[in-house]
């Protein structure tokens, strides 16, 4: 492996564990959102977390935007594109859900970047899971 290569390759393994600890920050705060619901069915107050959950929903998505830019810039492909314009799509969806005709849009625009990716980039929708297994096996045999 030349010194590029191993670049790339320790970049694309940051981004990797920024995945993971934004996936299991939000994890832990639906968790403590789980608590203070069921202790509310009961009729206990208790706030353990002061900040709205539509709040923490657009702060993640950003975060995992960002970190799909940045996968963006490494790899240079089209695919890679595509998923960030799938997750900015999303956060649209998920933080602004305004009025029914926007959702529909967004519905309509995930659904034509899914066909963008299958039809023009010859990929199976789910591509991105199936050749990450693949790369770190390859990855393993060349060692």
């Amino acid at each position: 492996m030349n010194k590029q290569t191993k670049g790339i390759f320790y970049l694309e393994s940051v981004a990797k564990a920024f995945e993971i600890a934004i996936a299991l920050g939000l994890l832990a705060i639906v968790a403590v959102r789980l608590v203070e619901v069921t202790l509310e069915l009961f009729g206990l107050q208790v706030s353990i977390l002061t900040m709205d959950f539509d709040r923490v929903m657009s702060i993640t998505l950003n975060l995992v935007i960002g970190v799909e830019f940045t996968k963006m810039l490494i790899k240079h492909s089209a695919e890679s594109v595509v998923e960030v314009l799938l997750f900015a799509i999303a956060r649209q969806m998920v933080i602004y859900h305004e009025r029914t005709l926007d959702l529909l849009i967004g519905v309509v625009a995930i659904g034509g970047l899914f066909a963008i990716k299958k039809y023009l980039l010859g990929g199976s929708l789910l591509s991105g899971w199936k050749n990450e297994s693949k790369d770190e096996s390859r990855d393993e045999s060349d060692e």
